[in-house]
């Protein structure tokens, strides 16, 4: 939902005239295999992370 809002808001003004906090910087490790992770900026540990992601299709 948070990205739905993010989108309308960004498409008529910036987010934060709505209150919408802005979307964060993020910092992508790759490991050593095909392993994969996240990490904010500002923050040492990946928030999220995959050892063996797969591609899937929508």
């Amino acid at each position: 939902m948070r990205a739905r809002e993010w989108t309308v808001a960004a498409t008529y003004s910036g987010p934060t005239a709505y209150g919408i906090p802005a979307l964060p910087t993020w910092r992508v490790e790759r490991g050593g295999t095909d392993g994969i992770a996240f990490a904010a900026t500002d923050r040492d540990e990946p928030f999220i992370a995959a050892e063996r992601p797969v591609r899937v299709r929508r």
